[in-house]
């Protein structure tokens, strides 16, 4: 997933957000069999299940305060993203730079200067990955993978103004998720010998933080750990699937929680009461963009 990271407290990458705009009319529930579970989804699961029970299952939109300045660095980020995917496959970055902002200009400059820019083996990008594992459909996206003889590597890239600290990175499930994937699919990938989990290697590249990059070495005893610790996991999904994904108990992350009225009745922080009426609604069905729509950097 490629987006920028606001509170800390907050795992918000996963999370649709809107203006305030209105209502929609409302989409059936999905149940688990009909979703994707990307490293973001665990990371909300984790973080609140019945958060994750909104977002995902009965897919409401989160009405940020802030969703104008938040929009602002998710183009950002796709539009650096898809910089990058144009020049992994060879095509003209150049004429389109002329449409970005600033900042996206000054990114790119930053990635042209960084070893990134000549990656030596072959190159996949924007790479999707699933396996069904325990029943759930896992996926992953790649921004990049390069493969040489004995290596498998996984590169992000990150726009977010913070670097985390390794201890935090290590944990998180993009980071544990994509080697494991990875690790699963990889005969298929028409390697020149044997695949081994050590060949696999990944690292999260911050484009604010060009020298600061966050980097992990693969293993077989990693893949069981990970492994492991995902099966845990789904198994927990389903057992509060049974529970009907409850709420936690009021606390701060609640109060930072823009869904804090529907489970505690309290209002959210930092929006005017006019706009509190109808302040959560269902998402709608995206219309896919046209090829053309480079100002949104989303591939068509």
């Amino acid at each position: 997933m490629h987006s920028s990271h606001p509170r800390q407290d907050l795992p918000m990458s996963g999370i649709p957000i809107a203006p305030f705009v209105g209502s929609a009319p409302p989409l059936e529930r999905l149940s688990l069999e009909q979703i994707n579970l990307s490293a973001s989804a665990l990371a909300l699961l984790d973080h609140c299940p019945r958060l994750f029970r909104y977002v995902y299952l009965e897919r409401l939109i989160w009405p940020a305060a802030n969703a104008s300045e938040h929009e602002l660095e998710q183009r950002r980020g796709r539009q650096f993203h898809r910089l990058v995917e144009w020049h992994s496959r060879g095509r003209q970055v150049e004429p389109r730079l002329s449409a970005l902002d600033e900042t996206v200009r000054q990114w790119w400059q930053v990635f042209l200067a960084s070893p990134h820019a000549h990656p030596q083996g072959r190159v996949l990008a924007e790479l999707p990955l699933w396996q069904r594992i325990e029943g759930f459909k896992l996926m992953a996206r790649l921004d990049r993978l390069v493969i040489t003889p004995g290596s498998l590597h996984i590169v992000d890239w990150k726009t977010e103004r913070q670097r985390p600290p390794d201890e935090q990175l290590a944990q998180d499930w993009q980071v544990r998720l994509y080697p494991l994937l990875l690790s699963g699919v990889a005969d298929q990938l028409l390697l020149e010998g044997p695949f081994q989990p050590e060949q696999v290697q990944l690292t999260l590249w911050y484009v604010q933080h060009p020298q600061q990059p966050f980097y992990r070495r693969y293993s077989a005893a990693a893949y069981e750990r990970d492994l492991a610790h995902l099966k845990a996991t789904l198994a927990r999904l389903r057992q509060l699937e049974a529970q009907d994904f409850p709420g936690i108990p009021y606390g701060e992350r609640c109060a930072s929680c823009l869904f804090c009225s529907r489970c505690h009745g309290l209002m959210p922080q930092g929006i005017p009461a006019q706009d509190l009426t109808d302040w959560v609604w269902p998402m709608q069905e995206p219309t896919p963009p046209a090829e053309t729509d480079w100002e949104n950097g989303v591939p068509a």
